[in-house]
């Protein structure tokens, strides 16, 4: 009977300790300072006014590239040589990134564009490359709409450091501004 009370009470006074060292171990690791992933600060025009946000240098293991993310989006893998960046808030507004090789022809690429957006929505109508996005080689620009949501797809030639990319960009009808996605995609480059 001795030894069963014994057992017991060590029992009861290892997990107390034990709780003890677990707690004091998790402050301890609290303490160390975690590892900051490389980021940016990007000042952008927005709805207007002028907005800073930070982003954090991200990898496509999917396709090989990095590129800043903004706080308050997302990036995902969404299928092979497909990535996606989606705004946590709205999760309607989000854009499909697809990286391709420098063998790809660019009028094959800009077909492909306007049949993506055709898939989905019933007109196709071009933009002016020039007013989308001054620090973007924007090779096609298109534009498509529904009751609900617009649809846009940007072409965009390799240039220095950046490969030939294709953004496909879905939104609200309520949401105008890409600026955000498009300050993103401004940081793509080869891995």
């Amino acid at each position: 009977m001795k030894k069963k009370i014994f057992l017991v009470c060590f029992i009861c006074l290892m997990s107390g300790c034990s709780t003890a060292f677990r707690e004091e171990l998790i402050n301890t690791q609290e303490e160390i300072p975690k590892e900051r992933l490389p980021q940016q600060e990007f000042t952008y025009p927005y709805k207007g006014s002028s907005r800073t946000d930070v982003g954090y240098l991200k990898r496509s293991i999917n396709q090989n590239y990095t590129l800043y993310v903004l706080e308050g989006y997302e990036f995902t893998e969404e299928e092979p040589r497909k990535d996606v960046i989606y705004n946590k808030k709205n999760d309607a507004l989000w854009m499909r990134i697809e990286v391709f090789p420098s063998n790809k022809s660019v009028e094959e690429l800009n077909k492909e564009t306007k049949e993506i957006l055709r898939a989905g929505f019933s007109e196709v109508a071009s933009l002016d490359t020039h007013l989308i996005h001054h620090n973007l080689e924007i090779e096609a620009a298109y534009k498509a709409s529904n009751d609900k949501s617009n649809a846009y797809g940007f072409l965009v030639r390799k240039q220095n450091q950046h490969p030939t990319f294709r953004l496909t960009i879905f939104a609200p009808k309520s949401e105008r501004d890409l600026t955000p996605f498009l300050e993103m995609a401004r940081t793509l480059q080869n891995a």
